[in-house]
């Protein structure tokens, strides 16, 4: 979501605000992006290269609105779709999944061709790490890629877009080596058919 809600510009949730653009000024060398001084107390922020504009997020949004999923593969992600404001809301982790794995690609494909490169990569990561099969040499590689990963990101975005959850990735291979195939370590069929609710009402019946 925060890759998401960055790109998307979405009010609120962006982490591509004026105290970020402040924060360029001290820590980055980002001449283009620093907020610009037009007297009067009045500052300009330029638009940023890995943002779209509001037309480039109705048209994503209503190509996201129509799309049809097999079933169980993904909700309906229609109703996720605010056409006037031009953002997707209210996304499940399962929907973030679909989206950052299958999705990104296309709907992110009017990006500059060297931001959306390395989107395409973090998304071949999910995509790799969820595979039925997981080769433990190949687990070693993406161990080793993807610091390298992160450093090509933080050479995009601004220094307030990363938290700890950015920085988790580096920790998925490894788990992966552990832990096996990573479905098998998921909630999202319990969430599915609701396990959860149905055992602790069966524990409550007993107590």
């Amino acid at each position: 979501m925060n890759v998401l809600d960055t790109v998307m510009d979405i009010k609120g949730k962006t982490k591509e605000t004026n105290k970020a653009r402040l924060d360029l000024a001290q820590i980055c060398n980002r001449k283009k992006l620093e907020l610009k001084d037009i007297g009067g107390d009045k500052l300009i922020k330029s638009k940023a290269a890995y943002t779209f504009t509001k037309s480039q997020r109705v048209f994503i949004c209503k190509w996201v609105k129509e799309l049809k999923f097999q079933d169980g593969y993904a909700s309906n992600l229609g109703k996720c779709v605010n056409l006037n404001q031009g953002k997707l809301h209210g996304m499940e982790s399962h929907d973030c999944r679909a989206f950052m794995q299958r999705l990104l690609p296309i709907a992110f494909d009017a990006l500059p061709k060297s931001i959306w490169k390395v989107l395409i990569e973090l998304s071949l990561f999910f995509r790799e790490l969820s595979s039925t099969t997981l080769n433990v040499e190949h687990l070693r590689v993406m161990e080793e890629n993807i610091p390298l990963l992160l450093c090509k990101w933080e050479q995009i975005f601004p220094p307030s877009f990363f938290d700890s959850m950015e920085h988790l990735l580096i920790h998925l291979p490894y788990e992966a080596k552990v832990g096996g195939p990573v479905q098998y370590l998921w909630m999202y069929p319990f969430e599915r058919y609701n396990i959860t609710n149905h055992y602790y009402n069966i524990c409550c019946l007993f107590i």
